[in-house]
């Protein structure tokens, strides 16, 4: 069976915005931490939108529903990575510009400095990489799809 188009650039999307997302997931449990803390002390929780118990709980409820959603992508990202091998990894680096406990190799940071990775074509990445377009394609595609397995999407 094959990932639909919209799927797979789903995906992509997701891995491309990792950073971003962890760093989402950690305010996100700030504000419902803080949430919590306000709503011992008497103040209204959500700088005064939601003003009753009821509407706090939903808030917080629609909250922790999209914080688990967030969790459950980035941990099949992050497992998916750790999983994958070294080349795999020089991949998704050059791709995604994702590094979960893991270093790129110096030549190949230094061949990839001053350039932009979205204007760059696979040719270019795979030569950089010093591997075949069909190997790159192969590894790249091999992580979306570890990725979509992990989701249950696939």
């Amino acid at each position: 069976m094959k990932l639909k188009r919209a799927a797979y650039r789903h995906i992509e999307a997701e891995i491309y915005a990792y950073y971003d997302t962890v760093q989402a997931i950690q305010e996100l449990r700030a504000d419902i931490i803080l949430a919590g803390r306000q709503e011992e002390i008497g103040l209204a929780a959500g700088g005064g939108y939601a003003t009753s118990k009821v509407e706090r709980r939903v808030t917080k409820l629609a909250d922790s529903i999209l914080l688990r959603e967030m969790e459950r992508v980035t941990k099949a990202i992050r497992d998916t990575y750790e999983r994958a091998k070294e080349e795999c990894r020089r991949v998704v680096w050059v791709k995604y510009g994702l590094t979960i406990g893991w270093q790129p190799p110096a030549e190949i940071r230094a061949q990839m400095a001053g350039r932009n990775r979205f204007d760059m074509s696979p040719d270019e990445m795979a030569e950089i990489l010093n591997v075949d377009r069909a190997t790159f394609h192969r590894y790249r595609s091999g992580f979306v799809y570890g990725i979509a397995e992990r989701l249950g999407w696939y």
